[in-house]
This record gives C-alpha cells, structure tokens and sequence, in this order.
C-alpha cells in the first residue's frame, strides 16, 4: 500500500480574492456615479439629442462611469503588481508594472471629465460605444482575481 501525499490544507485566498474584487468593483461604481453626477452637457448645435438610445446626457454620464470603473480597477493591478515585485523583484513583473502604467495613463488621459479640461469633447458618430468598456471591466476584474490569488 501507497500512502497518497496530503492535499494541501485549504486557504481563504480564493474567498478573500472575491471579496476584493467585490468591494473593489463596487467602489469603482460609487466614485463613477458621483463623478458622473458632475457632467453638465451644453449643447450649443441643432441636431438629434439621442445617441445609442440614451440622451447624449446619459451616454457621456454612462462613459464616465465605466470608465471611472475601469480606473479603479487598474489603480488596484498597479498596488497588487508593485506590491509582487517589492517582494520577487522579478524582471516579469516590472513589464507587467510598465504596461500597467501605460494603459493607467491612456485611462487617464481618455477619461471624459480629463478631456473636458484639455478641450471640447466630440460627440460624433462613434464617440462612445459602451461594449468596448464593458469587455475591458471584465478584462481587468478576471486580471485583478488572478493577480490576487
């Protein structure tokens, strides 16, 4: 008779990972609808006040939003990843900060409320479609769960 190795013993990490997660996705929202209460849209042009099926009021509060979501989401991959390398100092994990660092920065200068203070924002044909915000939300919650466990 073989003995079988001990499974090893069963951690909370995983349930602590979903938590944060939850708690950090929730105050992404929090912070998104107060920013978003912040938007005052002037329309100064004739022309269709509905974009998407949502006032162009709404669309731009919804991008804010999700996008604000977003922010908060990668503010959190950036503490997990500098917080990883302060302990490996692993070449993998500074690329990871690097990129990191890059897609905060495109977040940053993208968002709606920074964009307003450079310059007027367009409102065009394809000037916010939330699709794209949404994958990138659960791109970065699946990321954040696997970067926490």
């Amino acid at each position: 008779m073989t003995q079988q190795p001990a499974p090893p013993p069963v951690t909370a990490t995983g349930r602590t990972s979903k938590i944060w997660v939850l708690v950090i996705l929730i105050f992404g929202i929090l912070l998104g609808v107060l920013l978003a209460l912040m938007v005052r849209l002037d329309i100064l042009e004739a022309g269709p006040d509905r974009f998407f099926l949502l006032s162009i009021q709404r669309a731009l509060q919804l991008h804010v939003i999700l996008s604000t979501i977003e922010m908060v989401l990668l503010f959190s991959l950036v503490f997990v990843y500098i917080k990883i390398y302060s302990v490996t100092r692993a070449n993998f994990s500074m690329g990871i900060l690097i990129v990191l660092f890059a897609l905060l920065l495109h977040s940053i200068l993208s968002f709606p409320l920074t964009v307003d203070q450079i310059g007027p924002v367009l409102l065009g044909s394809g000037a916010f479609f939330p699709y794209p915000d949404m994958f990138t939300i659960i791109a970065y919650a699946i990321f954040l769960y696997l970067s926490l466990e």
